[in-house]
């Protein structure tokens, strides 16, 4: 009977040791600390991209574009202050803007060296994509690869300047990557901006900075007149024969579609100051749009001392203009 009972013992530790064995394997597989752990480790790479998915987001739809907005403005005024110092327009705008834009450059020479003002060293396009990438880089820790494809400017308003960028921009990083081709399109008002039409042809003497005039098209009359010459304000007609403001950068005296803008040029401000031509800036510089004298009115009453003389002396419109303005013919005498 003692060998028998020996035997059961033997038996029962044997089982015993096989479950609590067995009972340890389970503790170890369906712990709850390795489903936590995974837990964890997968809702750090989620926020890990998440985190680099709305950087790519704000790259896309936010950094660019005040990017592109900033470098245009200072491409735009760079070429205007070129075309000042060197006293001619520009043959091509659209190639000018690019290189100035994109590199600083114009005809391959730093614009800030021809024009003595520090706008573009630091600020194209080009340095904003380098310190975009370095930042991504330090913050982020992803790489950031910006391919700059395009550049250009237009108008479809007579009061801003549209520019537009096509970009490719790859981010990778350890969990994740992106690639995008984009278009970014941003905006910018030209107020303030020295007309470059009147810089060139006056070689510099005349500044003239575009100022919206708060007119509306039905309430001119001769003190409005006056007004406009004196403040140097300019108006955009519905029906405009003007060139629009980046048309003015390549002497291009054409109507505008869609943007066409004058002002009325200050007698006193121009060498000599008696021409025989309407003083509508877009007319009065431009040698093939000379308005014949039987349809010029001089804007003086000399016996009543009215119209602008007494201020603007030898200020004449062409007949288009006087009507425009609202010019009566008591005020409006005609020059031949």
């Amino acid at each position: 009977m003692g060998a028998v009972k020996t035997g059961m013992k033997k038996r029962g530790i044997f089982f015993t040791f096989i479950a609590i064995t067995l009972m340890a394997v389970f503790i170890l597989v369906f712990t709850p600390q390795a489903d936590i752990s995974l837990k964890k480790d997968t809702q750090a790479v989620a926020s890990r991209i998440s985190s680099i998915d709305s950087y790519v987001s704000d790259l896309e739809n936010n950094y660019f574009e005040t990017i592109l907005r900033a470098v245009s403005y200072k491409a735009v005024l760079s070429l205007i202050f070129y075309m000042n110092s060197t006293g001619s327009f520009l043959p091509n705008l659209d190639s000018a803007f690019y290189e100035v834009a994109m590199n600083g450059t114009i005809s391959n020479v730093p614009i800030d060296a021809i024009t003595g003002k520090p706008l573009m060293e630091g600020n194209t396009l080009s340095n904003w994509s380098n310190k975009i990438t370095k930042t991504a880089q330090d913050t982020l820790n992803v790489n950031t690869t910006i391919t700059l494809i395009n550049a250009s400017i237009f108008q479809t308003n007579p009061w801003s300047i549209d520019s537009i960028l096509t970009v490719n921009f790859a981010v990778k990083s350890s969990v994740a990557s992106w690639e995008k081709n984009s278009t970014i399109i941003s905006s910018f008002d030209i107020g303030g901006l020295p007309d470059p039409y009147y810089l060139v042809n006056t070689n510099g003497n005349y500044i003239s900075y575009i100022k919206k005039s708060t007119v509306e098209f039905n309430q001119w009359n001769i003190t409005k007149v006056r007004e406009h010459i004196r403040n140097g304000t300019y108006v955009h007609w519905q029906d405009s024969k003007a060139p629009s403001f980046l048309m003015r950068f390549t002497n291009t005296i054409d109507a505008s579609a869609c943007c066409g803008i004058e002002s009325l040029a200050d007698p006193n401000k121009i060498i000599p100051s008696d021409v025989i031509d309407s003083y509508a800036d877009y007319i009065l510089e431009d040698p093939l749009n000379d308005v014949p004298c039987s349809e010029l009115f001089n804007i003086t009453n000399p016996a009543t001392g009215g119209g602008v003389w007494d201020e603007f002396r030898y200020f004449k419109l062409d007949f288009n203009n006087t009507v425009r303005y609202n010019i009566t013919s008591q005020d409006a005498i005609g020059t031949c």
